[in-house]
């Protein structure tokens, strides 16, 4: 079965052009050849062009979204900071819609849910509260109420972390498919 590319064949291109001098000669024909030649040969520019800016332009996209912003209390004062300069520590004020930057617990708030659904892929809203569940995890969503939380871990060493690490180990061993072959 052959692969279908999805570029052009320059070889094939090179060898077409020809065709239009061997049929009207080549006073006239190099006109038709030398045309389809630009032509191909500007579309190609363009279109890397394009997707070039494309490129950068979705990469810069992608380096804004994924520095969030949150508010947390550190040095007795709040203090809006990257989701990457979080420390253990750190106070973190959460509302309706935040991603929880790390691992923590609950130290006050209101109606606090959380939807878990990244690490257990259960679409229930769970209920934060100090008596039956404190803790918060990294990558969660926040989804009702607002609440402070002293931050316990972060990074790797949070759930979500540990999480990806062991997912990360486990793909280099070889499956048993891999070692019979």
């Amino acid at each position: 079965m052959s692969k279908r590319h999805n570029h052009l064949d320059p070889v094939g291109l090179c060898r077409s052009l020809p065709w239009p001098v061997s049929r009207t000669g080549l006073q006239e024909g190099w006109y038709e050849g030398g045309s389809i030649f630009v032509a191909v040969f500007l579309v190609i520019v363009v279109s890397a062009l394009s997707n070039f800016r494309q490129e950068r332009q979705f990469d810069k996209l992608s380096k804004i979204s994924n520095n969030i912003k949150v508010e947390v209390l550190r040095d007795s004062r709040r203090q809006h900071i990257s989701i990457f300069d979080v420390v253990v520590g750190d106070v973190v004020f959460l509302k309706i819609g935040d991603q929880i930057p790390a691992d923590g617990l609950f130290l006050d708030g209101h109606s606090l849910q959380v939807d878990e659904s990244s690490m257990t892929g259960e679409s229930d809203h769970l209920e934060v509260d100090h008596k039956d569940n404190p803790f918060l995890f990294s990558g969660t969503k926040i989804v009702d109420g607002f609440a402070k939380m002293l931050v316990l871990s972060v990074g790797m060493s949070t759930t979500w972390g540990q999480t990806m690490s062991s997912i990360n180990q486990d793909s280099s061993e070889r499956t048993p498919l891999q070692v019979r072959s």
